[in-house]
């Protein structure tokens, strides 16, 4: 076998220092079309940046196989795959193109597409690409503009993206936008034929589920709950636990389980995904998903046993369990704070001319940043707070998607002021009217450019309630005062068809449509990144203030906070 390299130059990025003489054309196409089979190498570049990747190409008689080196490399190996590998085969006898993957878990798909030479390509020019005579064809898909350089100098047909476009010719180049391009470097000549298609192409599907199957073969699924109730009915946690069960405690309104999870987060993104809806209640409702840390003395699980049990804060005349993390005892970690809609689904019977009201609410966060406690297994639990004997619906998955390797933050559990346990007895966080909150932790090491994992949401049902009032939230950091900034959203008119039963005003507004304190009904809150800085070894003080608004008869304001060093 005699490689025959094709010293070039392309019009937008130079490969190779020469060109291709005439002579040097006529001598390759005269080996090439001696050949049985043709094997082609082509590079791929973007603004002159070459990629390192090859797309391999081999035409025997009327079939041809298109492939990435790195896919052969895999296939050849006979190890396990990791991820998809993905082949395009061509027939140009029946003028069908076929995109076939196998999957990590062996499994072969493939789906099947006819094409017509040169649809919707038109011809532009004739040039030369490796000193041989090319057609150049134009095409657009999608707004690209695409041009196609193939040539009928050599007795043989093949291209590396048939989606583009399939002329009936060797193609040579295909240039997108004027600036991505993908070009032959080599061609080898092959003394036999080959048999390029599989014996099997394996399942048969329509493009969309073929690469819909691709893109989630690599993703890690763990389903939580499935359509779990979260509702008050005064439940309280069993004496003992086991893994795999689903518990309602705190009154019924949390729900945990302990799960099996991946291993390894550092080659992954990590996101929650909750679907939820009413099966009774009405109102617009506090969600949490947490995890709970378990490698102290004491964890969220003892506090759900027995509230008092768990270190506090004093502040005024009260006690706060559970709310701040000590070297004995750590707080649930927040994956994601959510807020119902009004009753979505169980008053969906509600009539509001122009308004169509969806099944279920979907909420999906990134959790990557906090993922190096969801490894192994871990307790999980989702909170939605309610007083309603029907409730909630929720359904929990954590999804992990393939990632290239990367180093992960370390993650601290300072405070979680979100009252879990309020069915259950726990006090309403109001200690910011006259106090703030303050957490101390230590760090056995120096850390540079550390974050707080900050989520904060105001509450106060009624006009001068922090929920409907701009509010300043401060951190201090050693005492020093690290950010001041006003959590705010003034997007909630955007969800009105995700509550059917948000009230409807004389001025035309909606309840739902009323701008708050960092949260809006049927909708994810966000975390916000704040940078503390590079921090020595040993004990630091953080503290959070907010000017509380002033209690209404027998109504309080207060605010919801979690944070998390990440570092």
């Amino acid at each position: 076998m005699k490689k025959i390299l094709l010293n070039c130059v392309a019009l937008t990025v130079m490969l190779f220092a020469g060109g291709v003489s005439a002579a040097q054309a006529q001598n390759i196409a005269k080996k090439v079309r001696k050949a049985k089979a043709i094997e082609v190498t082509y590079q791929s570049s973007y603004k002159g940046n070459v990629s390192p990747a090859k797309t391999l190409m081999t035409v025997s008689g009327n079939e041809v196989v298109v492939e990435s080196a790195r896919a052969a490399e895999a296939l050849a190996s006979g190890e396990p795959l990791k991820h998809p590998v993905t082949k395009t085969f061509i027939n140009y006898a029946d003028q069908k193109e076929y995109r076939w993957a196998m999957l990590p878990d062996g499994k072969t798909i493939y789906a099947e597409n006819p094409f017509t030479f040169g649809k919707n390509m038109t011809e532009v020019k004739k040039d030369k690409y490796l000193g041989l005579e090319c057609t150049v064809m134009r095409t657009s898909i999608n707004s690209n503009t695409i041009e196609i350089w193939f040539t009928t100098a050599i007795p043989f047909r093949g291209t590396p993206q048939p989606g583009v476009g399939v002329p009936d010719g060797l193609v040579l180049r295909v240039v997108r936008n004027g600036d991505q391009v993908q070009e032959a470097t080599e061609i080898t000549p092959l003394k036999e034929t080959k048999n390029v298609f599989p014996s099997t192409l394996g399942e048969k599907m329509d493009a969309a589920h073929y690469q819909y199957t691709i893109n989630q073969s690599g993703v890690i699924t763990i389903p939580v709950f499935d359509q779990a109730r979260i509702n008050f009915d005064g439940a309280k946690i069993p004496e003992s636990l086991v893994g795999g069960e689903i518990y309602n405690v705190g009154g019924g309104t949390i729900i945990l389980k302990k799960v099996k999870l991946p291993e390894k987060v550092s080659d992954r993104q990590v996101f929650v995904e909750v679907v939820q809806y009413s099966d009774g209640d009405a109102y617009d409702r506090t969600g949490s998903i947490f995890m709970i840390p378990t490698d102290k003395k004491q964890s969220f699980i003892d506090a759900i046993r027995d509230l008092k049990s768990v270190p506090a804060f004093h502040s005024g005349d009260t006690d706060y369990h559970g709310l701040v993390s000590t070297p004995e005892y750590d707080v649930p970690l927040e994956l994601m704070r959510f807020f119902t809609g009004f009753g979505v689904r169980a008053y969906n019977k509600n009539v509001v001319p122009g308004q169509e009201w969806v099944d279920s609410v979907l909420y999906k966060t990134e959790v990557t940043n906090i993922a190096d406690r969801l490894v192994n297994e871990a307790w999980i639990g989702a909170y939605i707070g309610n007083w309603d004997s029907k409730g909630h619906r929720l359904s929990l998955k954590l999804k992990y998607y393939p990632d290239g390797e990367r180093q992960t933050y370390r993650t601290m559990p300072l405070f979680n002021t979100v009252n879990y346990l309020e069915q259950a007895g726990q006090p309403y966080p109001i200690f910011m009217l006259n106090d703030s909150l303050k957490v101390k932790f230590t760090l056995k090491e120096p850390v540079k450019n550390a974050i707080l994992y900050y989520t904060t949401t105001g509450h106060g049902g009624w006009g001068n309630g922090d929920e409907f009032n701009q509010k300043p939230n401060t951190i201090y950091l050693d005492g020093k005062k690290i950010i001041t900034f006003v959590p705010w959203r003034d997007d909630c008119g955007t969800y009105r068809n995700w509550n059917p039963c948000s009230g409807n005003f004389s001025n035309g507004l909606s309840s739902s449509d009323l701008s708050r304190s960092n949260w809006c009904p049927a909708t994810v809150t966000n975390p916000e990144y704040i940078y503390l800085g590079d921090l020595a070894a040993g004990e630091h003080t953080m503290e959070v203030k907010i000017p509380q608004g002033a209690p209404e008869g027998g109504s309080n304001s207060y605010w919801c906070i979690s944070g998390t060093l990440l570092y």
